[in-house]
């Protein structure tokens, strides 16, 4: 370590202990890596910020798995040895561990994850619970994808679960909302769901019922016509007749969700 950053690390200690308040850290991996300290920006070598993001998505696993997962082309012993070289670089990146080692391996309790957080959030309301916190405008499930630009195998395969989770919660949350007659948030919601996967029926259906629910008829028309047209331009197929049911039983005023 060089001069300037044991002279910088035994200021932060000092801070800390007339602080009184031990250090929190926030790991960002949804658009994009970040890590924080009490706010301010943690540089991460590149190899450890693998195994800091794989321990932010699964929060908890044992060594093989994190060896294997981060090292599948390495030869057993090989990809225990990088694990080994990998949590003694990533306790020198930051006073207090953040990596918790027993007979596995997890992020530290003052480390917070914006994936355990999402999960976290959407596991309550896809449950049935209401929002965490929903305030004006699109709400802290409409985060980034995960890790952009990272293309190892697991990182592929979180990406989409993650997106998929962030979309049915969204599309649920978009429903709560609009049951409770809060249709401004609920377009919002229902609009983050529609751009990140604009030929996803439920999503498009999810902002239809909410224009219908306000009577605002015009605007669900137009979404409907807006998501056919690209449906048939990007698939060559047509929306469900349930959808073209919704929209012309509102269209007559016979059905309108929500009165």
């Amino acid at each position: 370590m060089a001069v300037h950053e044991v002279t910088q690390d035994l200021r932060t200690r000092a801070t800390e202990t007339q602080a009184g308040q031990p250090a929190r850290y926030a790991l960002r991996l949804l658009g994009g890596f970040g890590l924080e300290r009490d706010g301010r920006a943690v540089a991460v070598p590149q190899g450890a910020r693998r195994l800091l993001a794989y321990l932010g998505v699964r929060q908890r696993c044992a060594r093989s798995e994190a060896a294997g997962t981060l090292w599948p082309g390495s030869h057993e012993e090989r990809a225990r040895a990088n694990l080994r070289t990998m949590l003694w670089r990533l306790h020198r990146v930051t006073p207090e561990p953040l990596v918790e080692e027993d007979d596995r391996l997890s992020l530290a309790a003052r480390v917070t994850s914006d994936v355990a957080t999402l999960g976290a959030a959407a596991t309550a309301l896809l449950a049935g619970g209401a929002p965490v916190a929903v305030g004006p405008g699109v709400p802290a499930l409409a985060t980034g994808e995960l890790l952009p630009g990272w293309y190892d195998d697991w990182v592929l395969t979180e990406r989409e679960r993650l997106r998929q989770t962030q979309l049915y919660a969204l599309e649920t949350l978009a429903e709560w909302l609009t049951t409770r007659r809060r249709f401004g948030e609920a377009v919002q919601v229902a609009l983050t769901a529609v751009q990140l996967e604009p030929l996803r029926e439920s999503a498009t259906r999810a902002l239809i019922t909410v224009h219908l629910a306000e009577r605002n008829i015009n605007e669900a028309v137009r979404r409907f016509e807006l998501f056919r047209v690209d449906l048939h331009r990007e698939l060559g197929v047509a929306p469900t007749p349930w959808l073209e049911h919704l929209v012309q039983a509102g269209r007559s005023g016979s059905a309108l969700p929500y009165p």
